[in-house]
Order: structure tokens, then C-alpha cells, then sequence
């Protein structure tokens, strides 16, 4: 095949496999069964073996390294993260190759004799994709998903889109649709392994009945279970409509997007039925394993799919029948689920139930009631008498803005206080605006807010603000001050060794205090009282030295430091001569904390 750069991707463990795997490659690229060599990994992989890298670079293999997943995102919790570093390493080395050209995807461990099946293979043209699927008994329209067949090995019947990820080849447009970064466990509401995630994601999208087989089905149960059951002597040879509809589609879409390469090199015999797919069949080309039945080449397949092979028993027709049906590739329907859950609990194939995943089904909603019956508006606002808050719910259903509203509402109405700010400043915080936070942050310290979710949640609201701020450095002094108030609401005012010692409180010190006078409180270790009182006196000198900003922050860092009544009164004053609007509004509003 022309055109083919391999990609090896991976963890480097063990040299002497990546050696053998690597030589191979190089003697295709001397041979010119492929174009050139790409090793993908993480940063440090060669720390233990610098001669390899050396060995590597010297045969014009190109190296990417890069920062490992775990150091960019915590998905520790998920499957999908052995997957995605795959992928990650995979998306790496696609970004350094031409667009036209093929691609060779191995792995750095137990894919040499993968290369070996796959050899003779890159010699032949690709087969290119049409619109449909058609064999002598119809034709079927199918999504445009890739322009070419993508070659894999071994494809599981049970665990379906589950292939050898130790080698696949591609068409590098083809090949980057696989790659995708979604959680299983949020996508499909189970895990799922490597092996699916490599080829599962572009089926996804455009086979809804794909999708609801892993989230409706434990497959595990299924493996030795069926086997069992239609290796018996008394078998009812019945299958729900689910089954034919997924393994219709299934074996559609490996004959139309995928070629099988026959690792086997044999011819098999060309009868099938149905229920032989959940089977030990090798003179079939169905092979099974303790992970479930293999496929072993496109024959077979297409074999499957041909009504004149198989055939012979009742399940045959119906597989056939809704093979050609238009809704094949259509959600599962609330009967088909009925179905499904009532030969579950019927115990069919002599089976516990467990194969089928109730808790992930979903019933559809065909039809609903369109009459209003009960009134959605009886909303209480705390502080307001029955007149107001009539006047207020009737003013908040024209408003673009609910929270700024209601935010605005509490600020400017004169019997509100702290009451009633979870219901109108909370929302109107959640979005990072400052001064919001701020007076949430300041009841949070005095204790005002008791709900335990509320406390997380304003915790939350202040530290994120801080760190994005302090990332795209646009910290200010209304910053700082929420983020004092959370510094002393997490440890005892009077435990001032735990407050120097928290980076957070020394950041703000540090940012709003020269050199000198940092290292001196941090050397004397002031109280609380010593250092609001040394702020208030620096405000003061500065001030006289005409430093009127320096001076303000100052003081606005030592009144919040403070937090009293008297304190606010203090700041309040300034900024009533400053002419600050806004400021004198919010600090009127904090002096009802005290009332």
C-alpha cells in the first residue's frame, strides 16, 4: 500500500518489545510497505532508556512527547482515561501527517505479531465506500461515515465493536473520527473498555439502536449463557426483536465500514444460522472466547447477511426480516424494552436477569396532559409582605435577567437583609459577580449562612473566582477581600499562625504590601487587632504622602480584615466623599449584617 505511515503509540515498559516492534517497522519502511514511522508518548518515557531514543533518532524514526493525561485532567475514576491517553498520543502524531495519506496504528507493547498479519494486507488497494449496502436481496442506504474501509482483527459478537487495538489501519481522515474524548460512564452510563472506545463513538451518533445496546445490556452474562443454552438438547429458538435489530446493524456495519483481516488464511463453510453468531463454529469462522464469539473474516459476515446462507430456522427468518426493515437503525422502542424486561424476568436462556441494565432504560414520552392546574408561582421571598411579593413574581416574569433583578431588588430595598439574600443575591453570585460574592462571603464568615449547601457553595463560588482571576491576573482589591472573608470563615479568627500560613492570605499581603512591611508581620506574627490596626496606619500614612489609591486599599484590606460594625462605618465614609456609588450602596447594605 502506498502511502502508509505507521504511528506507534504508548507507554514505553519493556525496550527489548519496543526494539522488536520498531525493527519490523523499519524493515517495511526499507521495503516501502509503508512511508515513514511515527512514535507517540509522554515526556520522560526515554528517562530510563536514552539509547533507544538515540537508536531512534538516528533511523529518522520521528519522537512526540508530551505531558501525560493525568497532568492535564483528573479522570481517575473513569475507564475511559486507558482509552483516552491513546487517543491523546494517537491525535498527537495525526497532527504531524498529511492529509492524504494511510495510516498503520500499533501500540508499543504485544503488537509485532499483529504487524505480521496485517503485512501482506498493506500490498492491496483499500476499498473505498459507497452510499449503500446492497446484496442480492435488497439494498440499504447507509450514513456517510468514512471514505474507506478501516482493516482491524477480531470482531466480538457479544462485546460488538469490541476489535484488537494492538493494530488497526485507516485513512487518516477515516481514523481521526475515531478519536474522541467523551466519558463512558456519562455517554453510555456504564464503562467501557479500550478495545470498543478505539471504533464505537462515529456509530454512536448515527445508529441510535447501538447505543441503547450498551446502555441496556450486561453482555458478561451473556457469553457462556447463550452458548450453554443453544448447546443444549431442549432449545426454543426465540430471540427478542432487540437482538435481530442490533446484530442487523452490527453485521451491516462491519461489512460496509470495516475490512476483517483474516488472521486464519482459511476458507469456511459458507451456512449459517441466526443463533450460531453466539457460538463455537470455527469451521464457520466463528470462533469463541472467554471475552465472547470472534469473527473471523468479511466472509463470514457477509455470510450472515445472505439469506441464502443463512437460513433454515425461525429465528433466520425474523433476523432477515428486520434486517431490510426501516427502522432498523431506530432507537429501542418502549415495546421492544417491554419484551426485553419480561423475558429477562421470565428467566430466558436460563438466565438470571442481571444481563438486562434496567436502571439505564428511559421510557419514551409519547403523549402528555397540556392542562395548567397547579399554580408554579407560589414562591415565597423571605422579608417581603404578601403585597410585595405578588408585585415582584408579576415583575420577574418580563425580565431578560432574573438574577441581576433580584439582586438589584434586595440592594436598593431597605427592610432586605440576610434573610432573604440566598434567594436573591445567591443567584446573581453564581455567575462570579464580585460584589455579590462579597456579601456572601461576608455573612459566610459571620456565620449568617447555616444551610450547609449554601456554605459549599459560596466556599466554592469565592475560590473559583480567586484562582481565574489569579490566572488570567485580574485579581482585585474585591478579590482579595472575598477571599479573606473565606480564609477566616475555614480556621478561628484568633489562630493567626494558620492564617500566615495559608498561600492565599500571604498572596494578598504580599500584593497590597511593600517588601518591608510584609516580612515584618509575617515576622512578628501580628493578632487579628495588630494587623488591621498596622494596615489602618499605613492607610494613613500613605495618605499624607498623597498615595490616596495605595492608601484606600489599604484600608479597604484592613476593614475587611476587621469586619465590624465600626469597620464598615469607617470604609463607608470614604466612600461616600470618593463620590463611589456603587461601593457606598454595597457597604450601606453590609452594615444591616449588624443590625
Amino acid at each position: 500500500m502506498k502511502n502508509t505511515w505507521a504511528v506507534m503509540c504508548g507507554a514505553i515498559r519493556e525496550e527489548l518489545e519496543v526494539r522488536l516492534t520498531i525493527d519490523k517497522l523499519l524493515e517495511m519502511r526499507e521495503s516501502e510497505k509503508i512511508v515513514g514511522i511515527i512514535l507517540s508518548t509522554w515526556i520522560g518515557e526515554f528517562d530510563r532508556f536514552p539509547e533507544l531514543k538515540r537508536e531512534l533518532e538516528e533511523n529518522h524514526v520521528e519522537i512526540i512527547e508530551q505531558s501525560p493525561l493525568e497532568k492535564r485532567v483528573d479522570l481517575n475514576r473513569s475507564n475511559s482515561i486507558n482509552f483516552m491517553r491513546q487517543a491523546l498520543q494517537f491525535q498527537a502524531a495525526l497532527d504531524r501527517l498529511p492529509e492524504d495519506c494511510f495510516v498503520l496504528k500499533v501500540r508499543t507493547d504485544r503488537a509485532l505479531n499483529h504487524i505480521k498479519k496485517f503485512e501482506s494486507y498493506l500490498s492491496e488497494e483499500p476499498v473505498s465506500i459507497g452510499p449503500s449496502f446492497f446484496n442480492g436481496a435488497g439494498k440499504k442506504e447507509m450514513p456517510t461515515i468514512f471514505k474507506y474501509k478501516i482493516a482491524v482483527i477480531g470482531a466480538k459478537v457479544h462485546r460488538i465493536f469490541n476489535f484488537s487495538d494492538f493494530v488497526f489501519w485507516g485513512y487518516a481522515e477515516d481514523v481521526r473520527k475515531l478519536l474522541n474524548f467523551d466519558i463512558a460512564e456519562l455517554s453510555v452510563n456504564r464503562d467501557l473498555v479500550a478495545n470498543t472506545q478505539w471504533y464505537i463513538y462515529p456509530f454512536f451518533q448515527n445508529f441510535p439502536i447501538i447505543r441503547d445496546y450498551f446502555r441496556l445490556m450486561n453482555f458478561r452474562p451473556l457469553i457462556m449463557g447463550l452458548k450453554n443454552y443453544f448447546e443444549g438438547k431442549e432449545v426454543n429458538d426465540y430471540f427478542p426483536k432487540f437482538f435481530y435489530r442490533v446484530y442487523a446493524s452490527y453485521l451491516l456495519v462491519l461489512s460496509h465500514y470495516f475490512d476483517l483481516v483474516d488472521v486464519a488464511y482459511q476458507t469456511y463453510d459458507d451456512s449459517y444460522h441466526f443463533r450460531d453468531l453466539f457460538l463455537d463454529k470455527k469451521q464457520s469462522g466463528i470462533v469463541h472466547t472467554q471475552l465472547g464469539s470472534v469473527l473471523m473474516a468479511n466472509q463470514v459476515v457477509n455470510g450472515f447477511l445472505d439469506a441464502e446462507k443463512c437460513k433454515g430456522i425461525e429465528s433466520d427468518k425474523f433476523f432477515h426480516k428486520y434486517l431490510w426493515s426501516e427502522e432498523l437503525f431506530s432507537p429501542v422502542s418502549n415495546e421492544e424494552y417491554e419484551e426485553l424486561k419480561a423475558f429477562a424476568k421470565n428467566k430466558g436462556w436460563n438466565l438470571a436477569p442481571n444481563w438486562l441494565r434496567e436502571r439505564n432504560w428511559r421510557k419514551k414520552i409519547l403523549q402528555q396532559k397540556n392542562t395548567y392546574q397547579k399554580n408554579m408561582l407560589n414562591y415565597r421571598f423571605e422579608g417581603l409582605n404578601d403585597n410585595e411579593n405578588s408585585e415582584l413574581i408579576e415583575q420577574l416574569k418580563s425580565k431578560e435577567r432574573v438574577d441581576v433583578f433580584l439582586y438589584n431588588y434586595w440592594l436598593n430595598h431597605p427592610k432586605l437583609g440576610c434573610s432573604s439574600a440566598e434567594q436573591m443575591v445567591l443567584p446573581f453570585a453564581r455567575t462570579q459577580n464580585q460584589n455579590a460574592v462579597l456579601i456572601l462571603s461576608r455573612m459566610l464568615r459571620l456565620g449568617m449562612i447555616t444551610d450547609e449547601k449554601t456554605q459549599e457553595s459560596v466556599h466554592h463560588l469565592i475560590q473559583v473566582m480567586f484562582d481565574v482571576q489569579c490566572q488570567r491576573k485580574t485579581v482585585n482589591i474585591k478579590t482579595c477581600q472575598c477571599m479573606i472573608n473565606r480564609v477566616f470563615a475555614l480556621r478561628s479568627s484568633q489562630d493567626m499562625a494558620e492564617f500566615y500560613s495559608d498561600g492565599r492570605a500571604r498572596f494578598i499581603l504580599d500584593r497590597y504590601l511593600e517588601r518591608d512591611e510584609f516580612d515584618e508581620i509575617i515576622r512578628k506574627e501580628f493578632s487579628r487587632t495588630d494587623l488591621f490596626n498596622y494596615l489602618y496606619k499605613l492607610s494613613d500614612i500613605y495618605k499624607k504622602k498623597n498615595r490616596e489609591i495605595r492608601s484606600l486599599r489599604l484600608l479597604e484590606l484592613a476593614s475587611e480584615i476587621e469586619l465590624t460594625d465600626t469597620s464598615i462605618k469607617k470604609i463607608l465614609r470614604v466612600y461616600i466623599k470618593r463620590h463611589n456609588k456603587e461601593n457606598e450602596l454595597l457597604t450601606k447594605k453590609t452594615q444591616t449584617l449588624f443590625e
